[in-house]
């Protein structure tokens, strides 16, 4: 099976998306990592992310991180992983598109 080539297009909008994904990473981490019910010593870095093929962002933690009620509360939702990645995929998004837009319109703006 042959591979087809990519345009310059395309590989400037994965371009966009891999620095923004890395970018998304860290804020998710930053957002739900003092949220979380940490251990201490070796589960202290229990959640982690990786950009896979420059357009999928995967997130990982403990398994026991998506039972556990977000530091300080005994209700409402669980998993503060989860909870910080809903949080910031729309704004994540907008800017994907946003500049990914910019990009394909910038030969035919003066």
């Amino acid at each position: 099976m042959a591979t087809k080539r990519r345009s310059k297009e395309q590989i400037q909008a994965d371009r966009i998306i891999k620095k923004q994904l890395l970018l998304l990473g860290d804020e998710i981490l930053e957002e739900s990592v003092p949220n979380s019910r940490r251990d201490t010593g070796r589960l202290q870095d229990e959640q982690n992310f990786r950009v896979e093929g420059d357009t999928t962002l995967v997130m990982t933690q403990m398994y026991y991180g998506a039972f556990n009620y977000p530091a300080g509360k005994n209700s409402g939702k669980k998993n503060a992983l989860l909870i910080a990645v809903n949080n910031n995929i729309p704004k994540a998004t907008k800017i994907i598109i946003k500049n990914i837009n910019d990009s394909l319109l910038k030969p035919f703006k003066k």
